[in-house]
């Protein structure tokens, strides 16, 4: 498979046979996209499974309605030998729930994003209450610091580092300055996509507590009435009993929170595999699967429809009985390592055949809309976006997609710093050190150089006179410092 789509990616390139070229590149990518698709599924599934059946995961209820309407695309695709129409009708409902899925993710990334913010202050203020041992004084940890910071060779990662450090470190930096760096990092997006500027509002906003939706009303709201008790409590003289209440009240809704997100994030990701199966079916159909990834689906699927009349249980060896869903699902894990090895090559192949998508789309244009591809290729595009890092991927990416104008970018910075203005009034100094130096930690680097890494350093630390506060970052800052 691979050696396939290396030849058609190379001819392509030679720009040969463009008319032959390009359907069989369209044709090899979606095959391999469906053997990848197929095997992920596969072992997700099964995994999925097993978390429901356990009981792993207290807060399945809450999504059992989605996960029915999965269940029931699956089991139309593997059991009913589908049209074609049909089947562009399931991959058509399948991004609708995605769409759904992506609307409650939102609803929950703003939530974890204001307990982080609440979490900041509240680790903050532990150690007025708690022992603190002995702690290297300010200007020996501050070197200790920065030989933790600059102790790579990888820009990247010394980047990563600063940002760490920065989001940690006690918040000395006055409202006008930040202000001035929101717009310096706004100013990097001018002629960029407009999407990936979109995306840094969308995080600085959620890491802010500004983001607001109107799903926000509809879902989770048992959290809306905990977020408000947050938000009205005076940080900066909370006493003891006051802290250790919300100390574990935070602890209990962020444990909550992030059960609920593993359970969509696994969701969204079942969504995306069975998708890109659907989407692929016209190149699919008369291929031959993997057996066992079809026979693994196809099994735990009826295990969720307690369905016993399945065909796959037909397959079952001669002399094995089967008669508990326990039975059942062993056996089907039995079958998930003939797959060992595989998905590392159709991974390879939509990765060689992914890294060409672009210019593709972009240098045959015209070719592509002659040979009646587009609609191909704009399927092809949104898979090589599920197969990014985020299950979540935003898939109505214009193939042309518009640019960043000056004008937009002097509209947005001046929106964006007016609502962290109103955002900071009446809120604690406290609480607006937290946001600022959340949302620091996620803006570039805007340091000129290593000198004023060390100034910033060893600046925030001697102007703390909080000395439960600058514990506080010590320790949080040693932990990662020793890992």
């Amino acid at each position: 498979m691979s050696s396939k789509i290396r030849k058609c990616v190379r001819e392509l390139e030679r720009g040969e046979e463009i008319d032959v070229l390009l359907p069989e590149y369209a044709k090899q990518y979606m095959i391999a996209q469906d053997s990848l698709s197929r095997i992920r599924m596969m072992m997700e599934y099964y995994m999925f499974y097993e978390m429901i059946s356990e009981g792993l995961n207290p807060y399945v209820e809450s999504a059992k309605e989605t996960a029915d309407a999965l269940h029931g695309i699956v089991e139309q695709y593997f059991e009913k030998e589908p049209a074609m129409s049909e089947v562009e009708k399931m991959a058509r409902d399948l991004l609708d729930l995605r769409r759904e899925v992506i609307d409650r993710m939102d609803v929950l990334t703003a939530y974890v994003d204001r307990f982080v913010v609440y979490e900041y202050v509240l680790n903050r203020i532990q150690y007025r209450f708690d022992d603190m041992e002995t702690m290297p004084s300010d200007g020996v940890f501050a070197q200790d610091l920065l030989q933790f910071i600059f102790g790579s060779r990888d820009n990247a990662v010394i980047s990563d580092n600063i940002r760490f450090a920065v989001g940690q470190l006690p918040m000395r930096m006055t409202r006008s300055r930040y202000f001035d760096l929101i717009k310096e990092s706004l100013s990097l997006y001018k002629d960029a996509d407009k999407s990936s500027l979109d995306g840094f509002l969308y995080m600085f906003r959620t890491n802010a507590m500004l983001y607001r939706n109107e799903h926000m009303n509809e879902y989770f709201t048992e959290f809306v009435p905990v977020l408000e008790e947050f938000e009205q409590l005076d940080y900066d003289n909370m006493d003891e009993a006051t802290y250790r209440i919300y100390a574990e009240k935070l602890r209990v809704n962020a444990s909550k929170l992030n059960d609920i997100s593993d359970l969509y994030m696994e969701l969204g990701s079942l969504i995306n595999e069975m998708y890109m199966i659907c989407a692929a079916h016209k190149y699919t159909k008369n291929e031959t699967a993997i057996e066992e990834t079809d026979l693994v689906i196809r099994g735990i699927n009826a295990l969720f429809c307690n369905s016993d009349d399945s065909s796959v249980w037909d397959m079952v060896e001669e002399g094995n009985i089967l008669q508990t869903s326990e039975d059942k699902l062993s056996w089907l894990g039995e079958k998930l390592p003939a797959v060992e090895g595989k998905q590392e090559n159709y991974y390879e192949s939509t990765n060689t055949a992914g890294a060409v998508l672009e210019e593709l789309i972009e240098s045959r244009k015209e070719d592509i809309e002659r040979l009646g591809l587009t609609d191909d290729f704009r399927t092809l595009k949104k898979m090589f976006l599920l197969n990014s890092n985020s299950t979540f991927a935003d898939l109505n990416e214009a193939l042309d997609e518009e640019k960043v104008t000056e004008e937009r970018i002097e509209n947005e910075t001046a929106a964006l710093i007016l609502e962290c203005k109103e955002a900071f009034k009446g809120k604690s100094r406290m609480l607006r050190r937290a946001i600022m130096a959340n949302t620091l930690e996620k803006m570039p680097v805007f340091f000129q150089s290593s000198q004023e890494v060390a100034d910033y350093v060893t600046n925030s630390l001697e102007q703390c006179s909080d000395e439960a506060e600058k514990y506080a970052v010590k320790q949080i800052l040693s932990d990662v410092i020793d890992e």
